[in-house]
């Protein structure tokens, strides 16, 4: 292997390694009733939900049942993976709106939609923190009283 492609290995494998994290967690896709749909990606600790209307980020908690569904939420919507007898079913409960919504997860193309819902073994991605202008910064730069001053 030349010095210039194991160089431009070394540059790229952060960039591999963060490919195949995101590949962890399948993109589960599912079909609602007045042909809406939408995929998720379950994690340890949280759900990332895309749909035609948007997207939202879910905690995990605790199943309210009691039972062995994957169960997430946020303020505006509850999401129960895993339901039914083949384990196909997700329920949505909305805030406001009394009917809970089902889906059916839907068959890819290649894929086993008869296969076992389960989250990703690790936690999901999250965002950085928001930018905080007020913050410190480290830099290289050091600031002295010039007395201190001297070669090197």
């Amino acid at each position: 292997m030349t010095r210039r492609a194991l160089g431009a290995l070394r540059c790229a494998w952060p960039l591999l390694l963060a490919g195949c994290a995101a590949l962890d967690a399948p993109r589960l896709a599912y079909q609602c009733p007045q042909r809406l749909g939408f995929e998720a990606r379950l994690y340890q600790d949280m759900a990332l939900l895309e749909g035609e209307r948007g997207h939202a980020v879910l905690e995990r908690v605790a199943p309210a049942d009691g039972g062995a569904a994957l169960e997430y939420a946020d303020s505006t919507v509850r999401a129960s993976f895993g339901l039914g007898l083949s384990h196909r079913l997700a329920r949505l409960d909305y805030a406001g709106v009394p009917e809970p919504v089902y889906c059916e997860r839907a068959v890819s193309a290649g894929g086993n939609a008869s296969a076992p819902v389960r989250a990703a073994e690790r936690p999901g991605p999250r965002p950085p923190p928001p930018f905080n202008p007020g913050a410190p910064e480290q830099t290289n730069i050091r600031s002295t009283n010039g007395r201190d001053v001297g070669p090197g």
